[in-house]
């Protein structure tokens, strides 16, 4: 009988194993990418913006955290002024859905301010009240393209540790492709779990582009022994500075645009590598990013 008893309590152990197994594979995780640059001045957060525009344009439910603590300036570059912001969701003030701006395209966008950095010193209890609420989105949402700071501060590579993704924005100046090493070594000498691509900045020329995103291709290849993947490249767009003085996203001002036609081609190409391809990794979900995250950044 004890033994029968035993065999039954594995054979309940084991259904419920897979039950919960199955439950997590039906669920959908939102998946994190984050946008970030080797230094400041290489259009990362314009980027950052259009992209998620063109992401939510191709129907995929977009989610963008402004979490440039340094400078937040998503909300410039869209004209508006938002009224609350993480730190409010911190305090207990506000809840994630109270603060979250809708943009065009059903394009949601949080405001991160100086609630990202608090989020590291939280004790335990109000941590996970916070990012409980930060769940809510989980399933929502297909993708959360996140903005973070330029350099290898320790916020910024916390964050290129806890995503699932990682695009490293450059422009083809030296200095800039030498910052942009400079974030991939960091990334990948704490073994960031993501994928790393590249986006050169700025171009000329299509041709440049391409010889740039090689170049670092090769370089991080050679001496990292680490795979950076092409995402493409935008031309230098006079649409783009009218655009920005306007207080508007060049995607929407300028649909006709070069730089509207590349930004659509790289989401394109991040539909086909994050959602399409059957060998994309899962994406880890808001709360595991979270977690991760808050773990990195102490």
């Amino acid at each position: 009988m004890k033994d029968q008893a035993e065999r039954l309590r594995l054979m309940a152990k084991n259904l419920k194993t897979r039950i919960e197994n199955d439950m997590v594979k039906g669920m959908n995780h939102t998946r994190v990418i984050v946008v970030t640059s080797g230094k400041g001045g290489v259009g990362k957060t314009n980027l950052a913006l259009n992209l998620s525009l063109a992401m939510a344009e191709n129907g995929i439910r977009t989610i963008l955290l402004d979490a440039d603590m340094g400078l937040a300036n998503v909300d410039i570059i869209l004209g508006v002024v938002p009224k609350y912001n993480l730190y409010h969701v911190v305090l207990g003030e506000k809840t994630i859905k109270e603060i979250v701006i809708k943009g065009p395209y059903d394009l949601k966008i949080i405001p991160g301010g100086s609630g990202i950095q608090e989020l590291a010193n939280l004790p335990e209890e109000t941590l996970k009240r916070v990012i409980s609420e930060l769940e809510r989105l989980d399933g929502e949402c297909d993708l959360m393209i996140i903005d973070t700071g330029a350099g290898i501060s320790n916020s910024v590579v916390s964050f290129l540790l806890a995503g699932d993704d990682i695009i490293v924005v450059t422009t083809p100046e030296p200095t800039s492709i030498t910052d942009a090493y400079g974030i991939i070594k960091a990334a990948s000498s704490r073994r960031a779990r993501g994928l790393i691509y590249i986006v050169v900045n700025r171009v000329s020329m299509e041709t440049e582009g391409i010889l740039v995103a090689q170049k670092l291709v090769s370089v991080a290849e050679k001496f990292l022994g680490v795979e950076v993947r092409p995402l493409g490249h935008m031309v230098e767009d006079p649409a783009i500075e009218r655009a920005v003085k306007n207080q508007e996203p060049f995607l929407l001002a300028y649909p006709n645009s070069q730089a509207a036609n590349n930004i659509r081609a790289i989401a394109r190409k991040i539909c086909e590598v994050c959602f399409e391809e059957k060998t994309a990794p899962r994406a880890s979900g808001l709360r595991s990013f979270f977690r991760n995250l808050t773990s990195f950044m102490r």
